[in-house]
Parts: structure tokens; C-alpha cells; sequence
């Protein structure tokens, strides 16, 4: 906590000694990483960043460095107030504000993402190459998003087309894009491919991307089972003329990732066949996603969107985990067990359906208001030897409006919802339903400032693994029993953000309180089933508390910037007392970026708080301290742009353990120094 004091105070320091510098510099606004005139997307009354009631954060993926755009999850930690559980370098899943998994809602290729969420170490599984921006809404957003969205949204914007009006394909609009990247300490390579064209009013795009990379080392040794392979295809098609536009997506995603085991796994088995350590754990995902999003525009300026999706997930997971079995049915599971050999334990089909429509009606000059409906088809099937969760299907249906009031001075957003979700399997047939809403307040702070002030209400229903889940989830090494029992999670959240932004600096402050009712969490039984400690699901009222601090500035010397964010969540359950699991610790980030022309260089550091305030079964963790340089050039070949970019992550090769890493309960380090360069070609 030192450490965090000592760099919050370094960085209030510069910028205080930074302000005084620039008094009467005039800046060009691109220095700011994001534009505030930029149109909000996962808002439907496309306002722009700084005339939008509720605070969004947006991160332009397309101007990054190269390297850090790779890595789409690692990317994200960009954003203030966004944190990462992982499980190596080859699974991440977001976390809002403390909330995560099913808590947040992600938004891709123009509908939700469905791939069994609800697993700890099941990652959102997203290629970077083909995404222009990803915007980040923090709190319960129910009234558009529906149940779920009660930490936050994370919307991922795919790539846009090319505008024009060309006759043939192989025009002077066409953009192809050729990259190759190779990281050092896990020798993984990534390649990538990437086509945009139009002909006359249609516009296409196709993106293609291969990463094959091996186990990471920590500065103490190889890591196991850590490798990452996927295969990435995304396809576009898009056509707009004055009254409609069209556009087709199709996203097709192939990944397989290793688990790793903790070094006492091994000592506990050392006298069994070397063979039985041999055998890996490792998951083998496919993702095939089918949008398509049609816009009607009518004469009197009224909207009419309607979007299809259809998703295909399926999951396999595969790994040897002994078990200890009566002395009379060891004879019988061996023989069942030699039958599955080869077999995946845990293979889930996951069938998503969703229609999302919404009419936006003429905007008038203080009003506007939409309309909207959200309709969901989802079917789990068990396909391998083993069922964690039942056979089970899910139906959702939901109705909203929400209406923006303008003033010269100020704006309100009031949002209503109605949800209802029918959950059936076997012998389990159940309706979940919920009012809920959202009301927003906005207000200019002289001509330079702006205030914000949200409350928003949300719910959340069970998942089917809260209420189903009866056996070995090989992923976590855990025996888990769900609860049919339980009730929505409801959450309620006010939040106040403060922004001030010049020609060359956005500064500002965003706090909240989250109260959470009926919280859903898994908890330690103390008993075990076989080798296994069993965990079951129970609820009780818990609260959020925190913010973010973030700045961003040019400074009076024309090449050099900098931006820093800190961030805190305290989360408490009400009466039995205690702390909720997975919250990150204090965060501060800051970095210096130089720009000389067609190069740029970055310095960056990341340091976290000591983590002592832990939910049930955590442990607590040690700050730590790490740096991050990165840089690129770009220079033309053949009348056409090449980037040339790098970088080194841990610098200084530390040895910590992250708070959100599954790994650190394995003794398993992060990563260690990484060197990593690319080549990006553009004509």
C-alpha cells in the first residue's frame, strides 16, 4: 500500500507541474486517446462520449499498438475500473467494478455473447483483428441489455466497412491488411489477414487470424499445459442506400487452451505411472456466430432496427482427474473409463437464438424516446460422459423504453423494463420476472465540465449451473452442487462521475455504491466427495463500493503525454459479514507516450495494492510493481504503409502472483519478461 501512496503521489505531482507548464499551450485534440465527439454505439440514441447521459468509457482498438491489439483481453485493462480473471495467458474473463461472469453482459458481432459464462475459467474467447472499439458501460444496465447486465456491458464493436461507390471490387477503396507477430516467452507466433472492399452500395470485409503460441514461463520456470492455439474467421457484408441499411456478420472461432495443475497435485500422486502425470487438461472451444442487423429509415427521421443472431457453442473439456472409489466398483469404473478414453469428460452444445428490435421515434427538440424488445432462445445439450449441468433450456423475453429530455444546461434519462425468463429441464420448470429501471441526470459544469448522477436498478436470474450444477467441475478441480431454490439477484446502484476536458486534458472522477440483494456465491461446505472439496450455492445481501480517478494530458512539450488511472472496489456481504471473492485491489496505472514524427515509444507501469480483504476461500496477495515498454515506426514500402512495432511486458522479470489469477492458488507465478515485435502491412 506504500508503494500505491508513493506513485499516486508522483502522478498528482506531474500533473500539477504539467499544468502550470501548459497555461497557454495550444494542443491539437488528438493527442486525447478518445474523441468525446465519438458516437456512443451500445446507446441507442447515438449521442456522442461527452453528450451521453450515462457515463461510457471507449477504447479504440485501432489505435493501439499493434502488439498490445493481439491480445484483445489483455487490451481491455486499458479502461479504468476493468479487470481480468485469468487463468494463464490464454483465458480471461472481464470484471466490472467487482462483478463478473454472469454479472456482465458482453455484446458481439451484434449480439449477446452466450459460451457458458458462468465458469471461473471460461474466457470470453475474442479475437482482437477484426474489432474497431470496444465501450464499457460500469453498473446494472438492465433496461436495455436485460437480466444479467447488473455489473456492466462490455460492447464490442466490429470493424466498419469502407464507404464508396466503385464499379468493380479491385478498386482504389480496397484496404488489405497483413500482420505478423511473434511473442519470446511463450514462442508463440500470431498471423493475421485482413480484406475491405465496396461495389457500388455494398461493402464487404473479410479477417482472418492463426495464433499458435506454446507455455509461458514465469522468471522461475516452464508452466505446463499453458499453450493457446486459435483460429479466427470473420466475414462481413454490408449494403446502404437512402431509406435502408443492411449488415451481415459471420464469425467463426476455433481455440484450443491447456489447464494447468498445481505442483501438489503432482506430490500427492508421485508413486502412481508417470503416464497418469502425462495426461493434460485442456479445453477445446468452437464458436460460430450468424448476425444479421437491418435498419429501415422512414420519412418523418423515425428508426426501425431489427437484428437476428444465431449462436453455436460448443465446449469440451478434457483432463484426468483420479477420484477415490469404493474397493467393489473399481473393477466397473475402470472398465467404463477404458470405454471413454480419448473422450472429452465435459462436452456442452450451447444453441443461442436472439431477436433484438427497437424503434426510435422522431427526434424532437428537447425529447427523444425508443422502444425496444430483446428476445432470447437458448438449449444446453450434454454430449460427453460426464453432465456438470442438465439438459435445460432458456427463454427470455423483454419490453423497454427509454426516453432522453434535453435542456441548454442539462439532460435526463429515464429508462422502464419489464423481463421475463422461463428456465425448464426435467423436472424443473420455473418463470423469473422483474420490473426494472434507470433514471439519469446530466449537467454541464461552466464550459468545461460535466456531472453525471445515475441510478439504475437490475436483476439477474440464476444460471443453470447456480441451480443444476451436481458433480466434478474439471476446469476449477471442484465438486459443485447448484440450488434449485434461489431467487434473482437484484441490484441497485447510484453512481456520480465528474469530468472536465480542455484542448489538451480530460480529468475526472467516477464513484458508486452497489447494493446487491440475494447475492449468488459459491461456498466451501468443508466436506469432500472423493479427492474433491464440495462447494454449493447460497445467497445473501452484499454491497459494492468504489471508483475510478483517471487523467489524461498533453503536455507543453509537443511530443510527450501521459495518462493515469486509479482505481478501488470494496465489496462486503451484509450479515453474516466477511468479504465477496474476486475483487480486484487497488490499481494504479500510469504511462508516458513520445511521438517524434513516425515514431512513437511508451512507458508504462502497473502497480496493485496488497489484497487482504478476502472472500471465504481466497488468499490474500502481495503488491507488486511492474513496467511495460513498448514503441513503433511506421514508414511507407512501395507507395504503401508498414508499421513496425514492439515491446517488453515485465521488464524486470518480477515474481508476483496477480489476485485474479487462478494460478496464484496453484503457487504458479505470472508471466514472466515477454519480447514481443510485429510487422503490419497496409495498401
Amino acid at each position: 500500500m506504500k508503494n500505491i501512496t508513493k506513485y499516486a503521489f508522483m502522478a498528482l505531482l506531474l500533473f500539477c507541474t504539467n499544468k502550470i507548464l501548459s497555461q497557454n499551450t495550444q494542443v491539437n485534440d488528438s493527442i486525447i486517446s478518445v474523441d468525446l465527439d465519438e458516437v456512443v454505439v451500445s446507446i441507442p440514441f447515438k449521442e456522442s462520449l461527452k453528450n451521453n447521459v450515462l457515463r461510457v468509457n471507449k477504447l479504440n482498438i485501432k489505435n493501439l499498438n499493434y502488439i498490445k491489439s493481439q491480445n484483445f483481453s489483455k487490451s481491455l485493462i486499458e479502461i479504468p475500473g476493468l479487470s481480468l480473471i485469468t487463468t494463464g495467458p490464454g483465458i480471461a474473463k472481464p470484471v466490472i467494478r467487482g462483478l463478473s461472469s454472469n454479472r456482465v453482459v458482453v455484446f458481439n458481432q451484434n449480439m449477446r455473447q452466450e459460451n457458458q459464462q458462468w465458469g471461473g475459467e471460461h474466457g470470453m474467447d475474442i479475437s482482437g483483428f477484426g474489432v474497431e472499439s470496444v465501450e464499457l458501460i460500469k453498473g446494472p444496465m438492465s433496461v436495455i441489455y436485460g437480466s444479467d447486465a447488473i455489473g456492466g456491458v462490455l460492447y464490442v464493436h466490429p470493424d466498419s466497412y469502407t464507404m464508396g461507390n466503385k464499379t468493380d471490387f479491385l478498386n482504389e477503396d480496397l484496404e488489405v491488411e497483413i500482420g505478423s507477430y511473434y511473442n519470446s516467452n511463450y514462442k508463440g507466433f500470431t498471423n493475421n489477414l485482413g480484406v475491405k472492399g465496396n461495389l457500388n452500395n455494398l461493402s464487404y470485409l473479410i479477417q482472418g487470424s492463426v495464433v499458435d503460441n506454446k507455455d509461458f514461463e514465469t522468471p522461475k520456470e516452464k508452466v505446463e499445459s499453458t499453450y493457446f492455439e486459435n483460429k479466427d474467421l470473420k466475414l462481413g457484408l454490408g449494403y446502404e442506400s437512402e431509406k435502408f441499411i443492411s449488415d451481415f456478420r459471420f464469425n467463426y472461432s476455433k481455440t484450443k487452451v491447456g489447464i494447468p495443475h498445481s505442483e501438489h497435485e503432482d506430490e500427492d500422486h508421485e508413486d502412481e505411472e508417470h503416464e497418469e502425470h502425462e495426461e493434460e487438461s485442456y479445453q477445446d472451444l468452437t464458436n460460430s456466430i450468424v448476425t444479421w442487423k437491418n435498419t429501415f429509415l422512414f420519412d418523418n427521421k423515425s428508426e426501425f432496427e431489427i437484428i437476428l443472431g444465431r449462436s453455436l457453442n460448443n465446449r469440451k473439456e478434457f483432463g484426468e482427474y483420479e477420484e477415490e472409489h469404493e474397493d467393489e466398483d473399481e473393477d466397473h469404473d475402470e472398465e467404463e473409463h477404458e470405454e471413454h478414453e480419448g473422450e472429452a469428460h465435459i462436452d456442452f452444445d450451447l444453441n443461442t437464438t436472439t431477436v433484438d428490435m427497437k424503434y426510435l421515434f422522431p427526434k424532437k427538440d428537447k425529447s427523444e424516446l425508443v422502444l425496444g424488445s430483446n428476445i432470447l432462445f437458448q438449449e444446453n445439450k450434454n454430449i460427453g460422459e460426464e453432465a456438470l449441468i442438465p439438459d435445460a433450456k432458456k427463454n427470455d423475453f423483454g419490453i423497454y423504453g427509454l426516453t432522453h429530455i434535453h435542456s441548454v444546461s442539462w439532460d435526463i434519462l429515464i429508462g422502464l423494463r419489464a423481463d421475463f425468463r422461463n428456465i425448464k429441464q426435467t423436472d424443473f420448470d420455473k418463470n423469473f420476472s422483474r420490473l426494472t429501471s434507470s433514471l439519469g441526470f446530466k449537467r454541464k459544469l461552466g464550459e468545461k465540465g460535466v456531472m453525471r448522477i445515475n441510478f439504475s436498478r437490475g436483476y439477474r436470474a440464476p444460471n443453470l449451473s447456480e441451480l443444476f450444477s451436481e458433480g466434478v467441475h474439471h476446469g476449477t478441480a471442484q465438486y459443485e452442487i447448484g440450488n434449485k431454490n434461489l431467487k434473482e439477484e437484484r441490484s441497485s446502484q447510484i453512481d456520480l462521475s465528474i469530468v472536465t476536458s480542455t484542448s489538451n486534458s480530460t480529468f475526472g472522477m467516477d464513484i458508486f455504491y452497489n447494493k446487491l440483494s440475494d447475492y449468488i456465491y459459491l461456498n466451501p461446505t468443508g466436506n469432500k466427495i472423493g479427492d474433491f472439496k464440495v462447494y454449493n450455492y447460497l445467497q445473501e445481501d452484499a454491497s459494492l463500493f468504489g471508483g475510478e480517478i483517471f487523467l489524461s494530458k498533453k503536455t507543453s512539450l509537443d511530443w510527450l503525454s501521459h495518462k493515469t488511472s486509479l482505481a478501488y472496489v470494496s465489496g462486503e456481504k451484509a450479515n453474516k459479514g466477511g468479504y465477496l471473492p474476486l475483487i480486484p485491489p487497488v490499481t494504479l496505472k500510469h504511462s508516458f507516450n513520445f511521438e517524434f514524427d513516425n515514431n512513437s515509444f511508451e512507458i508504462s507501469a502497473l502497480a496493485k495494492g496488497k489484497k487482504q480483504n478476502i472472500g471465504q476461500f481466497e488468499t490474500k496477495t502481495n503488491s507488486y510493481f511492474v513496467m511495460d515498454i513498448s514503441g513503433s515506426h511506421d514508414f511507407n514500402f512501395l507507395e504503401n504503409s508498414i508499421n513496425l512495432s514492439w515491446s517488453i511486458n515485465n521488464l524486470f522479470d518480477r515474481e508476483y502472483y496477480d489476485h485474479l489469477s487462478r494460478l496464484k492458488n496453484m503457487e504458479i507465478y505470472e508471466i514472466g519478461r515477454n519480447i514481443s515485435f510485429g510487422l503490419n502491412y497496409n495498401f
